[in-house]
């Protein structure tokens, strides 16, 4: 079994490190912006249209999971011309989704 390397970050002595690290838990928790993510690190970046067809979900539903997750500091975003083009601003989302799947597979 394959181990994610997990060190105690003693929450318990950093209420506020606690409270963004489940902030960021309970955003990520969503199937769409997980579907958001993993489509967002795989392609580098892609304009909102790309995203909310790719994942089958409606235009202001996409933008809402965008915000969120833009909002937890997870996504950034860049106008092109028209367009607002999202990309991954914490590659270390990459790491905890591995490990989080990796734990679904035991």
């Amino acid at each position: 079994m394959e181990k994610c390397g997990y060190q105690s970050l003693h929450l318990m002595d950093d209420p506020d490190k606690l409270k963004r690290v489940a902030r960021l838990m309970k955003t990520v928790g969503h199937p769409s912006r997980i579907l958001i993510i993993d489509l967002l690190l795989e392609q580098d970046r892609l304009p909102v249209k790309d995203i909310y067809e790719a994942v089958d979900i409606s235009q202001s539903s996409a933008s809402q999971h965008l915000k969120a997750l833009e909002d937890v500091g997870i996504l950034i975003s860049e106008r092109e011309g028209k367009h607002i083009c999202y990309m991954i601003q914490n590659n270390q989302v990459r790491n905890l989704l591995g490990c989080v799947t990796a734990c679904t597979d035991c």
